[in-house]
């Protein structure tokens, strides 16, 4: 005899089995929401955070939108070449020097963020529930193991006592639940602390907000060099140009800075929009715009003309590159040209054998190449011929280093900073205090049990020593037992 297994069908009858294990739009976001609110994820994820700032703290980050533009992004790693050398493109590859404007570092935020919501909403009904409708009735074992617990014996019966309990407690502004019969069996003080750490997730959450439109919307140039008498243009779609009309620095008496001042004015589109004397602690501000003083040293003036006279370049070349500690040199491409020129002149305070005080060292590379094509000491004001162009060194003058920045996230973390504060102290300094009555008449009188679980706290010890001492007429000195 054989047996024939009938196939399994749906309602419809089409052989197919039921749709029992496909995964509803309502199931799938129960199950995101339980992720989201699961511990052990939130602590992955601040993992990865602490991870992805640690990188950002260790190693220099792009200013701005350097890393987006080949041009730009090439001429920054160069800057940072000689530290990394070897390892500089494979820590560009892998995003380092833009960790905080990298979609890793957004996807956590934003990740973190929506788990610190969920843990939140997730504790939230309990704490509600703590607060509006807590649980007041106990057993009796738990007037024996109770942490702390006072004991006073009062000469009347239940309902005179009741009363009596329930009004010293409200003298201590204690809140007091009774039983059908009247009779106080739960009181607790400070019911909406607890909802500090309700606060706190939320400042968290404000604050990555804020961390999350820096690194989307802000803006910032560490070395933006704008040589004394000059006007330098931002780029990078700002529309700003600085110029600098002075610059002052001064020294103590043992040569250590004492202050260092510039003197700028700040266009956007064109137009004068701020002026300011700038200082280290003393920057200019402007519409979410800030210039603050960062550094200062010597630039290169430097005009550049092709064979038919025509000027390609003629401005200040700011020397801030140091080598081997001796030399101070600078280095622009030539527009409209494959031509890269590098002026080298003596560090400040320095006297080397092949470059004359007052003299420059010009050394011009085409296409990218590493031999130079040209290459000459070139005195001031006298013009040498090289690689199809006439180079001129005029003079040296001073310049300011300057940072330039934009942070319209900083509103939005200093208010989660003040609600992180306020959660904390919230927290830290009220305290959810509970406790349990039990009424016991007796032969004497009413014996009154004051107990409460919560960990052991000194001062409120006191406070219930003092609730039945202001109770009985011989009270019983309260018990704590830690746990």
């Amino acid at each position: 005899m054989s047996t024939q297994i009938e196939p399994r069908t749906d309602d419809h009858g089409t052989g197919q089995a039921g749709d029992s294990h496909d995964l509803s739009p309502t199931e799938l976001l129960r199950r995101l929401y339980a992720l989201f609110h699961n511990k052990r994820f939130g602590l992955l994820l601040i993992l990865a955070m602490a991870v992805l700032t640690l990188f950002g703290v260790l190693f220099p980050q792009a200013p701005g939108d350097a890393l987006a533009d080949p041009a730009s992004r090439e001429a920054w790693l160069e800057t940072v070449r000689p530290r990394y050398r070897g390892w500089t493109d494979i820590l560009a590859t892998l995003g380092i020097f833009g960790v905080f404007g990298s979609l890793a570092f957004k996807v956590v935020t934003v990740t973190l963020a929506l788990s610190i919501v969920a843990c939140t909403t997730h504790r939230f009904p309990q704490l509600w529930k703590q607060a509006h409708h807590p649980h007041t009735h106990v057993r009796p074992t738990f007037f024996d193991h109770a942490r702390t617990q006072g004991t006073a014996l009062v000469a009347a019966d239940a309902n005179v006592t009741a009363g009596a309990v329930k009004a010293a407690l409200h003298r201590h502004r204690f809140r007091t639940l009774a039983d059908a019969d009247g009779t106080p069996l739960y009181a607790d003080r400070n019911r909406f602390a607890p909802f500090g750490t309700v606060v706190a997730h939320a400042a968290f959450v404000v604050i990555l907000a804020g961390v999350l439109v820096t690194s989307t919307f802000g803006f910032r140039i560490d070395d933006l060099s704008v040589p004394v008498g000059s006007r330098v243009e931002v780029g990078q779609g700002t529309g700003l140009a600085v110029e600098a009309r002075s610059f002052t620095d001064s020294y103590n008496p043992d040569g250590s800075p004492s202050d260092y001042v510039s003197d700028l004015v700040l266009y956007s589109e064109g137009a004068q929009v701020a002026e300011q004397i700038v200082r280290v602690n003393a920057p200019l501000d402007w519409q979410g715009w800030s210039l603050n003083q960062a550094s200062f040293g010597i630039a290169a003036d430097l005009k550049v003309t092709d064979a038919a006279g025509a000027t390609l370049f003629d401005g200040a070349l700011p020397l801030e590159y140091q080598l081997e500690g001796q030399y101070s040199y600078g280095k622009a491409t030539i527009e409209g040209t494959d031509l890269l020129v590098y002026v080298i002149t003596p560090a400040s305070g320095r006297v080397v054998p092949d470059i004359p005080a007052g003299q420059a060292q010009i050394e011009v590379y085409a296409g990218g190449t590493d031999s130079p094509v040209f290459s000459s000491l070139v005195p001031p004001g006298q013009p040498v011929e090289g690689a199809g162009h006439a180079w001129t060194f005029v003079r040296e003058r001073q310049y300011t280093g300057l940072m330039l920045s934009r942070d319209p996230g900083a509103p939005i973390v200093w208010i989660g900073s003040a609600l992180l504060a306020i959660g904390t102290c919230w927290t830290m300094f009220l305290r959810h205090q509970r406790l349990w009555i039990r009424l016991e008449p007796g032969p004497d009188g009413t014996r009154v049990t004051l107990a409460s679980p919560d960990r052991h706290d000194t001062a409120f010890a006191r406070q219930v020593n003092e609730l039945v001492a202001g109770l009985g007429d011989t009270p019983a000195p309260p018990t704590t037992r830690k746990k």
